[in-house]
């Protein structure tokens, strides 16, 4: 059955140009923020192969409401149903795909995969036409009873049809795959005469008296109906099949829990995908719990057989995911970003940084903390949330943090690259990130962001990140550090140790902080950066002062 190999979209709703290369990927994941337009391209393709023989179009449909511009979409497909390629059908207009490089030819070569590409065309006259096409002749129309033989359904939170036996419905295309001889009406027709039969061994007491009355009545009139009784008239019993439907122990599955009813259709459809169908999925993880929303989109992953597209905006369902299923959609972009293999760790590690606009990759744990005390700070100040401004923090993790940095450009994001300046691997590296647009925000040079704060905020916001290195460890261990450490640097004793300013001291408490790992955490990193926050208006003209304003006029796009 048929897949989509590329998809084209012209002036539909939020969409004014795109078109994607899907090649032979049979389960596509489309990430990204709200409003971006991921449930555009996936109604897009229910338009277009759509079984229905009219949709309802309005002028909110074109792009920016401009109805003077048609509404084209095009969907090139693959693995095809055999009667559609016959020549009595659209066999002249097929066309070849070649695999070495993702191409659709309109020459036909032997060696090329059989390519049809089917066009949905709405002009102001909101009449939708389908057609097949191909740059040799002209396009010729396309029913909804072909159409309907592509197997695309998709699940919506209107999908109470997808439990009966409707012409339309997953279950009647189920059907077809199996019964090839007969129909649904075929067995509808039958049940409803053994119902008939069932129904007229009855002999209906209840009416006993009544019908004597006609009998004797009748014969007044000179006719003989002794032989009356009451039996079934199928002539007044509808034989609709969307009237006979799924039911759980005599409860309609329409009925059923939302979250309940989505499983359950999807699964009708995973078995119709199994034959190749196309199956749509707009927020997968909807009225699901994280652990069920996971297991499905591995499930569908690993069973499908078909064509899945899917959209999320859950960590759970990406994590389960390869990165080749992911496709990163930014607004107004007319393609999507494919992910790298490379991202497949950054991924599994950071899940939500992909459902971000602009990521600030921290250096490590401390950072990542450090930031989020900014966060909370902006939250006191009445200034917007970083999620507001479509922000998510990475830990980059040392060693990783380049690549992290790389690879997130790469897929468009806007990237701020938080890091020290006392890791010489890192610091050759920089001007490299700053030549792909990646903002730098890092500290003087040999510094981490623990020596800039001991050497630059006031002496009282030093007694405090001390009382709490003492919190986490003892007084005892802190002061053992920092004397012997002060001695190997000015070889002797220091003479009030914290209790009155000293630069030296300041240098010393830097260097065991960072050595000793004092602030090594995301919770400790944000402590400290709530403690540099209550002396934000005594360090404007510090390097770390700022420091942390370039980070957030970044943050707000200054």
């Amino acid at each position: 059955m048929s897949k989509i190999h590329t998809l084209k979209i012209n002036n539909f709703r939020g969409i004014e140009s795109f078109e994607q290369v899907f090649g032979l990927n049979d389960f596509v994941c489309i990430i990204g923020r709200g409003d971006s337009g991921k449930s555009t391209i996936l109604e897009a393709i229910s338009y277009v192969l759509n079984p229905n023989w009219n949709l309802t179009i309005k002028d909110t449909d074109f792009h920016n409401c401009d109805i003077l511009k048609s509404i084209e979409i095009e969907a090139s497909l693959y693995d095809l149903p055999k009667k559609l390629i016959q020549e009595s059908k659209f066999g002249l207009y097929i066309r070849g795909l070649d695999k070495t490089n993702d191409t659709i030819k309109d020459e036909i070569e032997d060696d090329l995969e059989i390519i049809l590409t089917l066009k949905l065309l709405v002009d102001k006259s909101l009449q939708p036409k389908w057609y097949i096409i191909n740059d040799r002749q002209d396009p010729i129309e396309i029913s909804s009873s072909e159409r309907s033989s592509l197997n695309m359904f998709q699940i919506s939170d209107y999908i109470d049809n997808h439990f009966s036996w409707d012409k339309r419905s997953p279950l009647k295309a189920l059907f077809k795959l199996d019964e090839e001889e007969s129909s649904i009406a075929d067995v509808l027709i039958e049940s409803m005469r053994n119902v008939k039969y069932e129904l007229d061994q009855k002999d209906f007491r209840e009416f006993e008296n009544v019908l004597k009355k006609i009998i004797t009545s009748s014969k007044t009139f000179g006719i003989d109906i002794s032989k009356v009784s009451t039996n079934l008239d199928l002539k007044n019993i509808s034989l609709s099949e969307g009237r006979f439907s799924l039911h759980d122990d005599n409860v309609p599955f329409r009925l059923k829990g939302k979250g309940s009813k989505r499983l359950i259709s999807i699964a009708i459809q995973a078995e119709l995908a199994k034959s190749g169908g196309i199956v749509l999925i707009d927020e997968i993880e909807q009225g699901l719990e994280p652990d069920r929303a996971q297991h499905l989109a591995k499930t569908l992953k690993l069973e499908n057989t078909g064509q899945v597209f899917i959209t999320t905006h859950s960590r759970d369902v990406i994590v389960e995911l390869d990165v080749d299923n992911l496709y990163k959609i930014i607004k107004k972009e007319k393609n999507l970003r494919k992910l790298k293999e490379s991202m497949q760790g950054t991924v599994r590690k950071n899940p939500e940084a992909f459902f971000s606009d602009k990521v600030v990759v921290c250096e490590g744990a401390t950072e990542v903390g450090f930031c989020r005390a900014l966060n909370n700070k902006r939250l006191l100040g009445g200034e917007d949330n970083i999620s507001l401004k479509g922000v998510r923090l990475v830990d980059g993790t040392g060693s990783a943090f380049i690549n992290y940095c790389k690879d997130f450009v790469e897929c468009g994001y806007e990237v701020c690259a938080f890091c020290d300046s006392d890791d010489t691997n890192i610091n050759d590296k920089k001007q490299g990130l700053k030549d792909i647009g990646v903002t730098i925000i890092d500290c003087e040079d040999e510094n981490a962001i623990e020596n800039q704060m001991f050497k630059e905020l006031p002496w009282n916001a030093i007694q405090e990140m001390v009382s709490y290195a003492i919190e986490l460890k003892t007084l005892s261990s802190i002061k053992d550090s920092v004397d012997a450490k002060f001695i190997e640097i000015y070889k002797g004793e220091p003479n009030s140790w914290i209790i009155a300013e000293d630069p030296k001291m300041r240098i010393v408490l830097g260097k065991v902080a960072l050595k000793k790992e004092w602030f090594k955490r995301m919770d400790h990193g944000e402590k400290i950066g709530s403690i540099l926050f209550n002396y934000i208006d005594k360090i404007g003209k510090t390097h770390i002062g700022k420091q942390v304003t370039k980070l957030s006029n970044w943050i707000d796009n200054v």
